[in-house]
């Protein structure tokens, strides 16, 4: 399942999927129109909890990622958390900087970037996604 969070707004405490098919033009994906999907990675197992999902923009040049919440946690508010940077620079620190969006959501954490400026065409990314508390963490992902 992909989110469809606007992509000005980060935190997702209102279903996504209302307004059906209007709002997901309107949205062009969770991250903007110029970003295709390009990852999915499960969070927990038995049952899983949720998706961190990223994406990429030729434009652009940044990653962005939303972490969703699964069939098993859809519509229950819980911690959740969407974390991404560049390989080999600190992580961000949450619950609100750049790259990092994190709070009592019950849909979705996100979207969150990369940070501007930095050409992401020939870097490595990190990745993580929190809900609930269960943690998934990527590194050296998706590498230009």
């Amino acid at each position: 399942m992909l989110g469809l969070a606007a992509p000005a707004a980060a935190g997702g405490d209102s279903d996504p999927t209302v307004g059906g098919e209007t709002r997901a033009a309107a949205a062009g994906g969770p991250c903007g129109s110029s970003y295709r999907h390009i990852g999915h990675y499960a969070i927990g197992s038995s049952p899983v909890l949720g998706y961190m999902d990223v994406y990429w923009s030729g434009t652009t040049k940044r990653n962005c990622m939303v972490v969703n919440h699964s069939s098993a946690t859809y519509g229950t508010r819980l911690y959740t958390e969407a974390s991404i940077w560049p390989y080999g620079s600190a992580a961000p620190s949450c619950p609100s900087s750049v790259g990092c969006d994190g709070g009592m959501y019950s849909y979705y954490a996100g979207p969150v970037y990369t940070p501007a400026g930095v050409d992401m065409s020939s870097r490595c990314l990190n990745i993580k996604g929190v809900v609930d508390w269960t943690t998934a963490t990527r590194t050296r992902v998706h590498c230009g």
